[in-house]
C-alpha cells in the first residue's frame, strides 16, 4: 500500500485495524480499514464481499462514509513471496463517528430549539404543497 502513508491508527475491532492517511498523489486524507483474509479455496471470503457490496450499494446516501477503494496487497512473507492476504477499505475519513456523537449529544446541555428561520420555511413550504393540492371547492362554508 505505497499509495497512502498511514498517520495515525484510529481504532481496532474484531477483523482489523483502522488508520487515518494520506493519499501521496492527492492529499486527500482517508481512512484505511486494513482487513485480515482468511482465505479458504474460493478466495475473498462471503463476509467482506457482503460488506463491501453494501458500502458500494450505500456509497450515494449522505448518512453513510463513502467508499471510495479496495485494495489488495500482501504482509509479509519476504522477497519469496507467499505472505498474507490483506483487504483495505479506503473510506472517506471522518473525525467523529456516530457512537462518538451519540456519546458527547448525551453529555451536552439540552437540545437547543430549531431556529425560528427553519421552523418558518418549513411552514412556508408545507403552506405552498397544501395549496397547490386542495382547490378552492374542496373547502366547505361555514
Amino acid at each position: 500500500m505505497e499509495k497512502y502513508e498511514k498517520l495515525e491508527k484510529v481504532g481496532e475491532g474484531t477483523y482489523g485495524k483502522v488508520y487515518k492517511a494520506q493519499d501521496k498523489a492527492t492529499g486527500q486524507v482517508v481512512a484505511l480499514k486494513k482487513t485480515r483474509l482468511e482465505m479458504d479455496d474460493e478466495g475473498i471470503p462471503p463476509t467482506a464481499l457482503r460488506e463491501i457490496s453494501l458500502l458500494r450499494l450505500l456509497s450515494s446516501s449522505l448518512y453513510v462514509v463513502r467508499l471510495l477503494a479496495v485494495e489488495q496487497a500482501t504482509k509479509g512473507g519476504g522477497a519469496g513471496g507467499g505472505g498474507k492476504p490483506v483487504l483495505y477499505l479506503v473510506f472517506e475519513f471522518l473525525d467523529t463517528d456516530l457512537k462518538k456523537f451519540v456519546d458527547a449529544y448525551r453529555r451536552g446541555p439540552a437540545p437547543k430549539p430549531l431556529p425560528t428561520q427553519v421552523v418558518r420555511v418549513s411552514c412556508i413550504s408545507y403552506a405552498k404543497e397544501l395549496h397547490t393540492a386542495m382547490a378552492m371547492g374542496s373547502f366547505i362554508g361555514i
